[in-house]
């Protein structure tokens, strides 16, 4: 996850938002992130800010989704 977070630190938001989507729609749950890395690229989201916020709501989406499971 490590270099995914590097990735999201510098990728143009579209880069960033088909990586994200994979992570969220297409990969199995055994390879998924864990809450805590979610939790940090929202985080680096809102630091991007603009393009990125977007991006940012959707991690809260899938933290708001995960809490309720």
């Amino acid at each position: 996850m490590q270099a995914t977070t590097q990735f999201f630190q510098t990728a143009s938001a579209g880069e960033c938002a088909e990586v994200l989507d994979f992570w969220f729609n297409e990969c199995s749950i055994d390879e998924a992130p864990d809450t805590a890395t979610i939790q940090q690229w929202q985080q680096l989201f809102l630091q991007r800010g603009n393009k990125f916020i977007r991006l940012a709501s959707l991690c809260q989406q899938w933290l708001s989704e995960a809490e309720s499971r």
